[in-house]
């Protein structure tokens, strides 16, 4: 956290003497530094709930599909319904290449 002097509004900065720690000043201002870690645990940990609450976990299974689907049996499990989409590989002279993705076992190959 960022404090200013209350003395000439110019920002304060960590110093240390021995083993105390404090904020200082360059007009001569010092602030002495508690060694409260309690404040600071609670919170990071009120943090790290709230972060909790809005985070949303999605594995690479569970993303939405937006290709199209299309009759193709699956190689591995021979499912009939897969997704499709196509990508240029190479230059642009040459075809793209077509993919596939089985829509039950997850399976990719190209064609």
């Amino acid at each position: 956290m960022v404090e200013f002097c209350p003395e000439c509004s110019n920002l304060l900065r960590k110093r240390k003497d021995k083993d105390n720690s404090f904020l200082a000043c360059k007009c001569g201002y010092q602030k002495e530094i508690l060694s409260d870690n309690s404040k600071i645990e609670s919170h990071v940990q009120k943090k790290k709930q709230a972060l909790e609450k809005n985070l949303l976990i999605i594995s690479e299974e569970d993303k939405i599909s937006v290709h199209p689907k299309t009759k193709k049996n699956c190689p591995k499990c021979s499912n009939k319904e897969a997704e499709t989409w196509q990508k240029q590989m190479r230059s642009a002279d040459e075809p793209s290449t077509h993919f596939f993705r089985c829509t039950e076992c997850k399976h990719t190959w190209r064609e």
